[in-house]
């Protein structure tokens, strides 16, 4: 038993993960650390528990149809990953794997992995869907939203008048200063020429 604990304190004090591969697949070592792990063609209907240090990861040709979020977030060192050939389901909960396989820096041919379902999506590539398309995803405005944007319309509207009376206003105060800069010269004219022809 004492044994045992020095172990269980040693493991914890380097800092060290025991992976271990998952029943379904077969896991190879590299010379580097970590596993290539070969999970194709097993009739695998659900992403099985992947060891951390994986750096190759083969799941084509299985019956997965989605996959749960954050299934592939503890993957840090993956070099290459296959995910062709299984029959996804392109409906809202497609979202987190097509989001994961884009922001990859690895090798993934996305040109192969394609939706099955529904109808309107099959046989389009990951890469070719955008997240209007998706079924589910669409969702309408909440209520507060809508409310917001019918305010700041009206707000928009009633600064664009206000901004159009200003620039009026400006316009009708430059014409009366300018009449009443030319007043007293129009009255100086007049008693001139008055004067003028009294003479």
């Amino acid at each position: 038993m004492a044994l045992y604990m020095r172990l269980l304190l040693l493991v914890q004090l380097c800092n060290c993960s025991i992976d271990v591969c998952p029943s379904s697949c077969i896991c190879s070592p590299m010379k580097t650390k970590g596993f290539i792990v070969n999970c194709s063609s097993r009739h695998l209907a659900a992403v099985p528990e992947l060891p951390e240090n994986t750096i190759k990861l083969y799941l084509q040709h299985n019956l997965m149809t989605s996959v749960p979020q954050g299934a592939f977030d503890h993957l840090v060192s993956l070099q290459e990953v296959d995910m062709s050939e299984n029959p996804w389901d392109c409906d809202c909960k497609i979202l987190y794997l097509k989001n994961w396989l884009e922001s990859q820096p690895v090798q993934i041919n996305l040109a192969n992995v394609r939706c099955a379902t529904p109808k309107s999506s099959s046989m389009r590539p990951f890469q070719n869907l955008t997240g209007n398309e998706i079924i589910g995803c669409q969702r309408p405005w909440p209520i507060q939203c809508k409310r917001f944007f019918v305010r700041d319309l009206y707000l928009i509207g009633f600064a664009v008048v206000i901004l159009i009376m200003m620039s009026y206003v400006v316009q009708l105060s430059r014409r009366l200063a300018c009449r009443v800069a030319l007043t007293p010269i129009y009255r100086h004219k007049i008693s001139y020429n008055e004067s003028h022809k009294s003479k």
